[in-house]
């Protein structure tokens, strides 16, 4: 053997002890990685050609699956569907050494759990060829644990800043957090105005030692209700608040935690309170009648003129029931009977029964009753005595002394006047009530000094015409003058009579005095009801407005342009209201699109974009649900429709699309055309009258593309200044709005 090939027969050690050795340390190797892999609390396996070789129990325990289902498997078997490829791409990076960070992906479990495993890999050789070391870590619970604990926290800083409560955290007096309704209380500009000042500043100097005082007191726990004081901000005006604090730590350190409240509206309306009751006593005292406050028939109340009225004193009657009042336990149960069941259903009855004076003097009461509050509870209600037993003898001796008139009194609800020359003749006792005159004054009175001043040319020529035959309304409105000095309103019709052979007028009189109120009332209703949805309307609007301070007022100069178009197409008023509501309220959808696309300054990308398109479908949900009087939420869903079909989000075209998101899309796209954008500068009226007149009759209606161009120039149609301009529900056009 030559020294060459004895060289190499001792370097591949052709006596075969090297080799035996390698094999020998190789088994033991192969048994350590076996007993490790089986023991670790990660998963482990193996994979080869893209197929698994091996897999440790920790990996057959999380799965659920059999160590015969793993084999042979591809690796991306028990992955959630999407996230197959992002593993793939991720494995290959780490193995090329172009990540190093682990990879997190769905498993799907063998009882169709999902599971969140973190995974990295390794190139290895596995029998002699190449193969993929995997190692894995269920992290189901604590991605979950970090979502809860992102959740609370986002929970709690959403409270913290939405809350209506100011909240502050304080260290050695210094405030080192404030939440933007505390910056609101104090005035201040920005928070950096806020933070590091001294609250002490803000409060009254007289309040200042006491507030301290308490506040100390609650730090300490010997006091647990919240204490008040005055505020002043930086305008110089006054506020209540009422606060609470609590020791915390915060950042390591002692610090007090502080909730406070405006309660000044609180504090006025308690001081209007007292006014008002000081009001109420003094008119209760001023009422000629008995008043008497009543719980389950107990008499809880009783003013000064029950002693006038019944010769009771006040005080004596407190506690009563009322039985002590009336003649007999039949009247004090048939009284009952009449108000009680009456009083469940309206809030407020009367009617007339005897009453028994302390001296047992009988007397004949009108008792008007009105129940305490919105439903009867516990019998709570207030009886006014007025003492009528004079009127009831006059008005019996008046119908014993008129019986030729009986029938009439007796069926008529109106009052009834006979004018013959100018002068009452005769009237019922109905007109007599009606105007406070007695039925024995009124006869002979001249008919038209029941007439206001203004009124009485007005009604007497009326009546004169019918008298000579002339014609004249069936029925018509005038105002009754009344003994008093107080004004009725009325309804008059007068038919021709014949008195002892001499022509003369009968008047039928209706006093409409509370219809008209509740006609008021039914109009103030009305016009606070469109009060409170305009600030309803101008509220939603304003959410969006805050998100988006570059396109500040973009809302409501559409909703300007809207309001002009629908009056120059002649739509109605009340489409035209909804048309501007609508306008109003067309971009809320964005107010879930992320500020950094709602205030990029560069075109948005397809990604951000599609984003972009879903607000119509947003403001659409978030409106449906709402009750106005118009198909908002149908508007705001259509105004990015297209007349050829080409919008969004429905595809609608031409008479699918409501005529109100016509015209919301054309006076969308030219207000946004004619102004700022952060990705770009205003393009001019005139650009934007020439786009919607180049796609006429393709994008958008051609009716509102004609209005529209008209108004601004024909009519000199221009925006306004101001982009804090409101909704205001009118039914017209305001210029200039």
């Amino acid at each position: 053997m030559t020294k060459e090939k004895k060289k190499t027969a001792r370097n591949t050690g052709d006596d075969g002890s090297a080799l035996r050795k390698d094999d020998l340390h190789r088994g033991e190797y192969e048994n350590l990685y076996q007993a490790l892999a089986e023991s670790s609390q990660t998963g482990v396996y193996v994979a080869q050609r893209g197929k698994f070789r091996f897999v440790n129990p920790y990996m057959l325990n999380y799965s659920g699956y059999g160590e015969d289902e793993w084999i042979g498997r591809d690796v991306t078997s028990f992955l959630y569907p999407e996230d197959r490829e992002p593993t793939r791409r991720n494995a290959i990076a780490m193995l090329k050494g172009e990540r190093t960070a682990p990879y997190e992906y769905r498993f799907v479990t063998k009882n169709g759990q999902t599971r969140w495993i973190m995974e990295n890999i390794i190139s290895v050789q596995f029998h002699g060829e190449r193969a993929v070391l995997g190692n894995t870590m269920d992290v189901t619970e604590e991605r979950e644990a970090k979502a809860k604990l992102a959740e609370a926290e986002q929970l709690y800083r959403s409270f913290t800043n939405n809350t209506q409560t100011g909240v502050f955290v304080a260290r050695k007096g210094k405030v080192r957090f404030a939440n933007p309704h505390l910056l609101a209380y104090t005035q201040c500009e920005r928070m950096e105005d806020l933070i590091g000042s001294d609250l002490v500043d803000f409060i009254y100097p007289e309040d200042r030692e006491s507030a301290a005082e308490h506040a100390r007191q609650m730090l300490r726990g010997e006091r647990s209700y919240p204490y008040e004081y005055r505020m002043v901000r930086k305008d110089g005006s006054i506020r209540w608040i009422l606060e609470t604090v609590a020791p915390i730590d915060y950042m390591g350190e002692p610090a007090v935690l502080g909730s406070s409240i405006d309660i000044t509206e609180l504090v006025k309306m308690k001081e209007h309170l007292v006014e008002v009751r000081a009001l109420e006593s003094s008119l209760l005292a001023a009422v000629p009648h008995a008043v008497i406050g009543l719980e389950n028939r107990r008499i809880v109340f009783a003013n000064d003129s029950v002693e006038t009225v019944f010769g009771w004193n006040p005080q004596e009657l407190i506690g009563r029931q009322t039985r002590v009042l009336y003649r007999s336990d039949e009247d004090y149960e048939a009284i009952a009977k009449h108000f009680y069941p009456m009083l469940e259903r309206v809030r407020t009855t009367n009617g007339e029964f005897r009453c028994v004076k302390k001296d047992g003097t009988v007397i004949e009461c009108l008792m008007s009753a009105a129940r305490v509050g919105e439903e009867l509870k516990n019998g709570r209600i207030v009886v006014v005595y007025e003492d009528i037993t004079r009127r009831k003898q006059s008005e019996r001796a008046l119908r014993e002394s008129e019986e030729k008139y009986a029938a009439l009194v007796e069926q008529a609800m109106d009052g009834i006047v006979i004018v013959q020359n100018g002068s009452c003749l005769f009237a019922n006792k109905a007109m007599a009530a009606m105007s406070g005159y007695e039925v024995g004054k009124l006869t002979g009175m001249p008919f038209q000094d029941l007439l206001v001043e203004g009124e009485r040319d007005r009604v007497c020529g009326q009546y004169l015409r019918e008298a000579t035959g002339g014609n004249k309304p069936a029925l018509f409105e005038s105002c009754l003058l009344c003994s008093d000095g107080s004004v009725k309103d009325v309804e008059i019709a007068f038919g021709a009579v014949t008195i002892e052979g001499q022509r003369a007028e009968m008047g039928y009189i209706r006093d409409i005095t509370f219809r008209k109120k509740a006609q008021d009332e039914i109009r103030r209703t009305v016009d606070r009801l469109k009060k409170r949805l305009e600030e309803t309307v101008n509220a939603l609007a304003s959410i969006t407005e805050k998100r988006d301070p570059y396109t500040a007022g973009h809302q409501q100069r559409v909703a300007e342009l809207t309001s002009a178009i629908a009056e120059e197409m002649d739509i109605g008023d009340d489409r035209t209201e909804g048309a501007v509501v609508a306008a109003t309220l067309h971009d809320i959808g964005k107010i879930y699109e992320p500020s950094e696309i709602l205030s990029k300054p560069d075109l948005l990308t397809d990604i951000e974009y599609l984003m972009m398109k879903v607000h119509p479908e947003i403001g659409y949900d978030i409106l449906k649900n709402i009750d106005f009087p118009w198909p908002v939420a149908r508007i705001v869903r259509q105004h990015h429709e297209r007349m050829d079909g080409s919008g969004y989000p429905d595809g609608l075209a031409g008479n699918e699309i409501l005529l109100e998101a016509r015209i919301i899309a054309v006076a969308d796209v030219v207000e946004a055309m004619a102004s700022h954008r952060p990705y770009r500068s205003a393009l001019g009226i005139d650009s934007a009258l020439e786009e919607i007149t180049k796609y006429r009759g393709k994008l958008y209606d051609p009716d509102v593309v004609d209005a529209c161009v008209k108004l601004f120039k024909k009519k000199n149609f221009a925006f306004s200044t101001s982009s804090e301009e409101e909704l205001v529900l009118k039914g017209k056009h305001r210029p200039g709005a």
